[in-house]
């Protein structure tokens, strides 16, 4: 009987813990209808400040006075005090890779953001290394030799040293180069004579031998695509994660340009996870063309949690590869010749020729796809454009909204070309930010008109600012400030401050010009009557905030459809997802 008792006590303990924890883990929740005031309401609309906001079933009702707005929603409505902070919409990312960013995080961390020296990125990947790693293949992310002074390319023999046995792979900060050691290049099929991909290069010595140096990313492609796929559910809980991040620092929807990163369904996985109504982000996605079904449709419903809008091509490369496609040659510099390894005269390479392009973007175009082509250099624009042409003439769509990224050597000429052809220009300002202290090595002068995001908008674009993370951090505020002082992370003058937002342009890039973008303009980007309730809880109105103090803003929190969003990483949803993944690694 004791022994019953005891087993009775420990059941009772155990289905009391389960369910307090069951407590815990649900996602929080608002009533049908609430009034937000005591602060500041920024629509980026008419009129840009109200006092008060009604929304009801997850909509905007009513935007005003307070005493007004109290009376159009009745005594049944529950009153938010925001106690002096912010209320706006929430902002809205571009372009980004959610998939990649949740896969990488697994990674071994050698990036700039966390060492100086090559030493120290090395002595990480020792430790690293002499542990135990369970898994099959050793990644590494962040190597980053124009951040980091001095940084030779690892060796395919230090590679091979590091890890003798298991394919170990080491990618670069920009996703545009990668280092593999032999087992990883013998698992991904990549031999002596292996032929380079259009666009990318597998490095050899004069000898012709491998170096390990794998160059852009149809070359990458080869690699990641030897990389084991993990367990769906692990790669849903590390997704899910990853769009919590997004949400903690104010967003509300994502823009995925290009759904890269190892998974066997990425779009599909994406998709599943927008069908839970309490997914923390809305997604916005366009996906690779070897991903998208001839003959299918994009989505058109904005109102949903996932939206297949786009395809996403790479015209060039990167500027911190040798892979932008310039129209003059990068500099002659150090940097160039000794960490880049290019030669004098060196031009980026393009990914297609003008009429293998302008087939694939007509059969996009005429599919009803936002077509979203990275452009760094001027080459690869002029090539965009110069497909474009003849396929818009030939079959008119207006306000299609096609798409320009990145941007970084767009001259004027182009900036009005575009226009003229309706396309939409997204900017990488991070690149000052970040990369601002060596730009000059790399284009001279022509860093005057970097990433000339002010000069578009001069020319009547609605452009629109991002981060692309992981080739930069999550951070929306940050991402404005960059926009707005084009200082570099490291010190020195701005850089083309001609090219400088104001407060008001740099929100709508994240907010009203991004949601046009994305095509869910109607739906969301802006506070207005009719539109779902996505916003932000902000600590101080950025419209009176100096651009230098933009770092200061904290994003307190965010509604999707007038619903709190649970960023836990312990939420109900992700303990769900956990259990399943924990199951699927078991078996």
């Amino acid at each position: 009987m004791r022994a019953l008792r005891i087993i009775g006590i420990s059941s009772a303990v155990l289905l009391g813990t389960v369910l307090v924890v069951a407590l815990w883990a649900a996602p929080p929740s608002a009533p049908d209808e609430l009034v937000f005031l005591g602060g500041d309401i920024v629509t980026m609309a008419e009129p840009p400040l109200v006092e008060a906001m009604w929304v009801r079933s997850g909509q905007i009702e009513k935007l005003g006075a307070v005493d007004e707005v109290r009376a159009a929603a009745g005594p049944g409505a529950r009153v938010v005090d925001l106690q002096g902070a912010t209320l706006m919409p929430g902002f809205i990312e571009p372009h980004t890779h959610p998939l990649a960013s949740a896969i990488l995080g697994a990674a071994i961390d050698v990036s700039g953001f966390e060492h100086d020296s090559r030493e120290e990125m090395m002595e990480t990947l020792r430790e690293a290394l002499d542990g135990f790693l369970p898994q099959p293949w050793i990644v590494a992310f962040g190597w980053d030799p124009i951040m980091v002074p001095n940084l030779e390319p690892p060796t395919l023999a230090e590679l091979d040293a590091l890890s003798p046995e298991k394919p170990f792979v080491i990618l670069t900060q920009a996703m545009h180069e990668a280092f593999a050691n032999s087992a990883a290049l013998e698992a991904a099929g990549i031999g002596r004579d292996t032929e380079d991909p259009p666009g990318g290069s597998f490095g050899r010595d004069s000898a012709g031998e491998l170096t390990g140096a794998v160059l852009e990313v149809n070359a990458i492609d080869y690699v990641l695509r030897a990389l084991p796929v993990l367990p769906d559910a692990v790669t849903a809980l590390m997704l899910r994660w990853q769009l919590g991040a997004y949400a903690r620092e104010g967003f509300t929807t994502i823009g995925v340009l290009g759904t890269v990163g190892r998974a066997r369904d990425p779009i599909g996985l994406l998709q599943s996870l927008g069908e839970d109504p309490h997914a923390p982000v809305r997604t916005v996605v366009y996906g690779l063309p070897e991903q998208l079904v001839d003959g299918a449709k994009p989505d058109l419903d904005p109102s949903t949690r996932f939206m297949l809008r786009g395809v996403k091509f790479w015209m060039d490369g990167s500027p911190y590869t040798g892979g932008a496609a310039f129209a003059e040659p990068y500099e002659d510099t150090p940097l160039t010749r000794e960490r880049l390894h290019l030669s004098p005269g060196h031009m980026g390479p393009l990914n297609y020729e003008l009429e293998e392009f302008t087939e694939m973007f007509g059969r996009f175009h005429r599919a009803g796809y936002h077509v979203a082509v990275h452009t760094q250099g001027e080459r690869a624009i002029d090539l965009v454009l110069d497909a474009a042409g003849p396929v818009l003439e030939a079959n008119p769509w207006p306000d299609h909204r096609h798409r320009l990224e990145h941007n970084a050597l767009i001259t004027q000429d182009q900036i009005q070309r575009a226009k003229a052809l309706g396309f939409e220009l997204s900017f990488f300002t991070e690149h000052i930010y970040y990369y601002g202290h060596r730009l000059r090595e790399l284009v001279g002068d022509r860093v005057e008109r970097y990433m000339p995001v002010g000069s578009a908008f001069r020319e009547g674009h609605r452009a629109t600012i991002h981060s692309d993370n992981p080739m930069t951090p999550i951070g929306p505020l940050r991402v404005m400030r960059t926009a707005m002082l084009r200082t570099p992370r490291k010190g020195g003058e701005a850089l083309g401050p001609a090219e400088r937002l104001s407060p008001e342009q740099a929100l709508r890039a994240m907010t009203t010009n991004a949601a046009r973008q994305l095509g869910v303009e109607a739906h969301r980007g802006s506070l207005e009557p009719g539109k779902a309730a996505d916003l932000v809880l902000l600590s101080q109105n950025p419209l009176e905030t100096a651009p230098e103090d933009f770092g200061e803003i904290q994003a307190w929190g965010t509604w999707i459809a007038g619903q709190p969003v649970d960023t836990r990483k312990a939420s109900r949803p992700n303990l769900r997802l956990g259990l399943r993944a924990f199951g699927q690694v078991l078996t």
